[in-house]
């Protein structure tokens, strides 16, 4: 059997990434960034993706996010920086400043990382790459499974999904981690070995461990998971395209960052599709990146049905009041015990309590604005725009607003509603991110 002679190979896998990438209908895209760790996927991907952005005239770059975790983080992080430069695609540094905590480190770098790389893709317009392949997607089926993850975390991670604005694509879902590797001997390449793929404390490491002993005792774990994260994908996908016409007639999610629910409507819906779009509007509305409970979210249904106020995922539940519309629940953020704050300075672009994005003309500290009128500081407070003043209070209270340097305190503009603030006005911006 004679061996594929290794350009045709380099050409297949050209080839197949340019159609993963199509299927995830970016080939308009114009602008890409790879999150690099410096580790043989990543690399991988990096590699591929410039040939790709080479090949269609589009820009790409690979960012490195260093969280200077190891004494070595530096130095590893300028050796995968001059190993890709080396190869003539455009890498960059970026720095965490924070010190990384004591406990849950790898949760800390993964949110570090991800709003570094996510600043950088907004200022650039960018789809932001990720390397996650078919292992990676058999670990977190499994890890989900164990858990008790219902149809929709089964799914596992999807090709193309939206994160602070961004555009978030995983076009290797369908690649081996052999394939990357052979990918990486046919350019040449090398790459970093990360220690902590070997540190047993942490779930992933051990899961992987696992997935090595059950392949080797003939059970085919990584295909198995993958075949569950795809049915349970198409599941998925069927369960939403049949419910969200009742759910969208039912419900209004608006710009100002809240949204109106009307339980009459839904009270058919089946269990399953009510946690599936409860804990959508639940993450949308309240900024929590984490699901809540399938065994919450039918309390929370019991509870509004009876039309009684309550409080999940950071959201709250209230009762309308007017005459006749019980079963209308308004869904606002909950402020809870410690309030969001966010020093920012004049031209930042930012993201605040996970669900909105606001562009600031001026420096100071972002607040929900039921926090900033309870500080008693503001020496200058213009009037909230109509748009706002109109809104009732448990939601007017949780749009954010601008407490400046000099103790003024400035409303934004709503991105999405109407107003006669034109946008050279704009001292700031707002942009709900759950629509």
């Amino acid at each position: 059997m004679t061996q594929t002679a290794p350009s045709s190979r380099l050409a297949a896998y050209d080839a197949a990434f340019a159609r993963d990438m199509q299927a995830l209908q970016l080939a308009n895209s114009s602008v890409f960034i790879t999150a690099l760790s410096g580790g043989p996927d990543s690399s991988a991907l990096a590699c591929l993706a410039d040939r790709y952005a080479r090949s269609c005239g589009a820009a790409h770059q690979a960012i490195i996010v260093n969280h200077n975790i190891r004494s070595d983080a530096t130095d590893e992080a300028e050796r995968v920086r001059q190993r890709m430069q080396a190869r003539a695609i455009a890498t960059q540094i970026v720095t965490v400043e924070d010190k990384a905590p004591s406990t849950g480190i790898q949760e800390w770098a993964r949110h570090q990382r991800f709003a570094a790389l996510t600043k950088q893709a907004r200022q650039q317009r960018a789809v932001l790459l990720f390397a996650h392949h078919q292992a990676d997607q058999a670990e977190t089926v499994l890890m989900r499974l164990a858990r008790g993850s219902g149809i929709a975390g089964l799914a596992g991670m999807r090709g193309l999904t939206y994160r602070d604005a961004v555009p978030v694509a995983r076009p290797l879902l369908n690649w081996s981690a052999d394939q990357l590797r052979d990918v990486l001997a046919l350019l040449g390449c090398d790459f970093e070995d990360d220690p902590s793929n070997r540190n047993y404390d942490f779930e992933r490491v051990r899961l992987r461990r696992f997935l090595r002993k059950s392949a080797a005792c003939g059970f085919p774990t990584i295909a198995t998971a993958q075949r569950l994260g795809q049915a349970m994908a198409a599941l998925s996908d069927h369960c939403a395209a049949v419910s969200t016409p009742i759910w969208e007639a039912a419900t209004d999610l608006l710009p100002s960052g809240h949204a109106v629910i009307d339980m009459r409507r839904l009270q058919k819906l089946p269990d399953s599709m009510w946690q599936y779009h409860a804990r959508r509007l639940i993450r949308q509305v309240g900024g929590n990146r984490y699901g809540v409970s399938a065994r919450a979210l039918d309390r929370l249904r019991a509870r509004v049905l009876a039309a009684q106020n309550s409080t999940l995922g950071g959201c709250q539940f209230v009762r309308s009041m007017q005459p006749g519309e019980t079963a209308r629940f308004y869904v606002v953020r909950e402020i809870g015990r410690v309030p969001q704050e966010c020093d920012v300075a004049a031209g930042d672009d930012v993201i605040f309590a996970g669900c909105w994005r606001l562009r600031t003309a001026f420096s100071g500290k972002l607040l929900n604005a039921g926090t900033a009128l309870q500080l008693k500081r503001t020496t200058t407070a213009a009037p909230p725009p109509d748009a706002i003043a109109a809104l009732p209070y448990i939601v007017r209270r949780v749009i954010p607003v601008l407490y400046t340097l000099d103790g003024g305190l400035i409303y934004p503009q709503l991105e999405g509603v109407k107003s006669c603030v034109t946008s050279t006005d704009r001292a700031l911006s707002a942009q709900f991110l759950g629509r």
